[in-house]
C-alpha cells in the first residue's frame, strides 16, 4: 500500500493539473481513467520488446556511444512511445469526445501517467530505499513521461482539426518529438560508464521541457472551438443578469411612486 501511494502521488498531481487545464470542454472522466489503465498495462508489451531487443538481438548498452545511442533512442524510447502512440491512435483519436486540440494532450498524458505509474512500482519494488527512489522519480521520470506525452498529444490534437493532407505529417512529427525527447533524456541516465555529473543534463532537460510543455498546452487551449461558445454563454448570462437588474430597478421605482401617491391621498 505504501509503495502504491508513493508511486501514485506525483501521478495524481500531474493528472489533476492536465484535468484542470482542459477548461473549455472537459474530457469524460471515465475515459481519462480508461486511458490511465491501458497506459499502465502498455508497459508489458514494451518490456517484452525491450527484453527481446536487448537479450536476443544484442542491442544492450556497451561501453561506447553507438550502443548507448541505439539502446536509448531505439530500444527504450522508440519502443515505449510507439506502444503509447498505438493506444492513443486506436482507442481515442477517432472518438467523438476527442473534440478539441487539447484532447490529444489529455489522453496522451493519461496514457503516459499510467505507464509511469507501473514503471515506478517496478523501480520502487526493486529499490533498497523506496523513499529515495520514489522522490527521485517524482521529480525526474514522471515529469519526463508527462513531457513526452505533451509533445505527442499536441501534434495529434492539431492533426485531428486541420486539413487532411497535413494530418499524417503532424502525427508523425508528434511521435518523432516524443521519441527524440525520451531518447535524449535516457541517453545520459543509461550511460553507466560516463561520469555521474552527466545525468544533470537529463535533469536540465526535464526542467526546460516542462516549460515548453506548458507553452504547448496553452497553445492547444487557444485553439479550442469551445472558447467562442463559452464567451457566447457568458454574454447570455450577463444579458440575463442585466435584464433582471433592470426589472428590479423598475419594480423599485414603481413601489416608490405608489408610496408617494398614497402619501398624497392621505394629505388630501
Amino acid at each position: 500500500m505504501l509503495i502504491a501511494s508513493l508511486a501514485l502521488a506525483p501521478i495524481l498531481a500531474f493528472g489533476l493539473f492536465i484535468y484542470l487545464k482542459d477548461k473549455y470542454n472537459r474530457e469524460p472522466l471515465i475515459w481519462m481513467i480508461v486511458a490511465f489503465i491501458v497506459g499502465a498495462a502498455s508497459i508489458l508489451p514494451a518490456v517484452a520488446i525491450e527484453y527481446f531487443l536487448e537479450r536476443k538481438i544484442g542491442l544492450g548498452i556497451g561501453n561506447n556511444i553507438t550502443s548507448l545511442f541505439i539502446n536509448a533512442f531505439i530500444v527504450v524510447a522508440l519502443t515505449e512511445e510507439v506502444c503509447k502512440f498505438v493506444l492513443l491512435r486506436i482507442l481515442f483519436y477517432r472518438k467523438r469526445f476527442f473534440s478539441e486540440p487539447i484532447s490529444g494532450i489529455v489522453y496522451a498524458v493519461m496514457l503516459s501517467l499510467g505507464f509511469a505509474f507501473t514503471e515506478s512500482i517496478f523501480y520502487i519494488l526493486g529499490s533498497q530505499n523506496v523513499f529515495v527512489t520514489a522522490v527521485v522519480r517524482s521529480f525526474t521520470a514522471v515529469p519526463a513521461h508527462f513531457i513526452f506525452a505533451v509533445f505527442m498529444g499536441y501534434y495529434m490534437g492539431r492533426a485531428k482539426f486541420t486539413y487532411m493532407h497535413k494530418r499524417t505529417m503532424l502525427v508523425v512529427l508528434g511521435l518523432i518529438l516524443a521519441v527524440l525527447g525520451h531518447g535524449f533524456y535516457d541517453f545520459f541516465l543509461l550511460a553507466w560508464w560516463m561520469p555521474a555529473e552527466y545525468q544533470y543534463i537529463s535533469f536540465g532537460f526535464v526542467f526546460t521541457g516542462l516549460i515548453f510543455a506548458i507553452v504547448l498546452i496553452n497553445k492547444a487551449q487557444r485553439r479550442s472551438p469551445f472558447i467562442k461558445r463559452k464567451k457566447w454563454l457568458k454574454s447570455i448570462e450577463l444579458s440575463k443578469e442585466k435584464e433582471f437588474q433592470d426589472f428590479l430597478d423598475g419594480q423599485k421605482q414603481l413601489l416608490k411612486r405608489r408610496r408617494e401617491k398614497q402619501k398624497k391621498n392621505k394629505k388630501s
